[in-house]
């Protein structure tokens, strides 16, 4: 086996204590500590480790703990110790006198391949704080929990998604994970400062939505509008889009949430690659920008917006509304294409939420309302934009169980279509009379749109269905 030499300043130093007597002045110590090699002798076999006593003072015995369960009293200046699996060992090496001089050093001992050292032992893969092999903001939920907190420093530290080894810390997560994995950066505190590796290594989210709970508050979005006209004879270049993200109403807030990540899918094609714009708000209930974590990452490629949010206080907090805006610009060029023939659907959707209280633990979420549409028409008629052709078109009740009622009044109505947040038409029909009903008790639960096309213009009216 190749000869290494590996001096331990390059391992964990986990705790060296010295004791001292002063005794006319002169004062007595012993400090213990070794160095070790890969074992190079005539032993055949694999495992061997050879330690070098290189403890000083007055120390009169040794006692060495291997790791394994073996120990030895050997005071030489070498040893040769042979494990019998690859693994890291913690080994102990204690010096004394019978003056009560005493000190111990303690280093994590390698034995086998060290490219394959983390099939072996926890190792730390920098911004994956919650140890489910990917870098993204479902870990910025650990480190707001364990913000504040800190530990040993992990040896020869960086932030490349490359598995070091590291000392435990004390604590552990709900989930069982060592809070070492949270310290990203390895200096020994967590902080913002953890935040960097996170980004640095990032892959984008992906997960299923939990089950959700209707007695939960509601994660959604809502747009400025339902229904936007374009003439396409004065389409502008640019047709900026405002999202907002909430959670929770007066009936259903949060309770008890420290934290939040999700991601929000959206049509790429439909939006210009750089244009999108994510701030929070400041007057959220989760608390002001100086006492949150907040990341936004646009993961244009996998048509998707990756949300984090946590609080950094270990204080949970109640309440709903908004939590912050997302702002889309919306191609022309593409959206004067499809509203040519018809009308076109911009839809985001809510997807792989995890909230998460002050200690970690996952609450429940309600998603009823997820995808929500944003519907882009073109003008048929000078009065197709009137607030006053909309108020003469009434839909109740509205949320609905299983059946709405459309009124028309003053208005001569021609056609209506019925579709869903995804744009898919359900139902279309002519109109033969002031009042609609429309039954749907085999229908799912979620939000649709009625599209009405009337002889002075066309109407579009939003429902939920719950």
């Amino acid at each position: 086996m190749k000869y290494l030499n590996i001096k331990i300043a390059l391992i964990f130093l986990f705790g060296v204590s010295v004791w001292q007597l002063k005794a006319n002045d002169n004062v007595v110590t012993c400090d213990a500590y070794f160095i070790y090699e890969v074992y190079d002798g005539p032993i055949p076999g694999t495992g061997g480790i050879t330690f070098f006593n290189q403890a000083n003072g007055d120390y009169t015995d040794v006692s060495w703990d291997f790791g394994d369960g073996g120990i030895s009293n050997d005071a030489g200046a070498s040893l040769d110790y042979f494990y019998a699996t690859d693994g890291v060992y913690n080994v102990c090496m204690t010096v004394w006198n019978d003056q009560a001089c005493l000190s111990t050093f303690c280093a994590d001992v390698i034995v086998g391949s060290l490219s394959d050292i983390c099939n072996l032992t926890d190792c730390v893969f920098p911004g994956d704080a919650n140890k489910d092999g990917e870098a993204n903001f479902y870990d910025l939920l650990d480190l707001g929990v364990g913000n504040g907190l800190s530990g040993p420093e992990r040896p020869d530290a960086t932030i490349e998604f490359v598995g070091q080894l590291a000392p435990d810390w004390p604590q552990e997560t709900v989930e069982g994970v060592n809070y070492k994995h949270l310290d990203c950066d390895g200096n020994g505190i967590i902080d913002n400062d953890d935040a960097l590796a996170i980004t640095a290594n990032y892959t984008p989210m992906d997960a299923p939505n939990p089950t959700a709970e209707a007695s939960a508050p509601l994660i959604h979005i809502d747009f400025d509008q339902d229904t936007i006209y374009v003439d396409p004879n004065t389409l502008s270049a640019n047709i900026q889009v405002t999202a907002h993200l909430k959670i929770g109403n007066q009936a259903l807030p949060a309770e008890n949430i420290y934290g939040l990540a999700l991601y929000l899918g959206y049509s790429s094609d439909l939006v210009y690659e750089d244009s999108i714009n994510v701030s929070y708000n400041d007057d959220s209930f989760f608390g002001s920008s100086d006492e949150v974590y907040w990341l936004p990452n646009n993961q244009y490629a996998e048509e998707q917006l990756d949300l984090g949010i946590t609080r950094i206080d270990g204080n949970a907090v109640d309440g709903f509304g908004k939590i912050g805006d997302i702002v889309y610009i919306i191609n022309s060029d593409i959206l004067d294409g499809r509203i040519e023939d018809g009308d076109a659907h911009f839809i985001v959707s809510v997807n792989g939420v995890k909230m998460v209280d002050s200690l970690g633990n996952e609450l429940d979420i309600n998603l009823e309302n997820t995808p929500s549409t944003l519907v882009f028409t073109k003008t048929e008629t000078t009065n197709t934009n009137n607030p006053e052709l909309a108020r003469k078109v009434q839909l109740f009740p509205n949320p609905a169980t299983d059946k709405v009622m459309i009124k028309i009044t003053d208005l001569d109505g021609e056609h209506m279509e019925v579709f869903n947040n995804f744009g898919q038409i359900l139902l279309e029909k002519n109109i033969n009379s002031s009042q609609v009903e429309l039954n749907m008790k085999d229908w799912n639960a979620g939000v649709y749109f009625v599209k009405i096309k009337t002889a002075e213009g066309v109407v579009s009216k939003r429902f939920i269905l719950n």
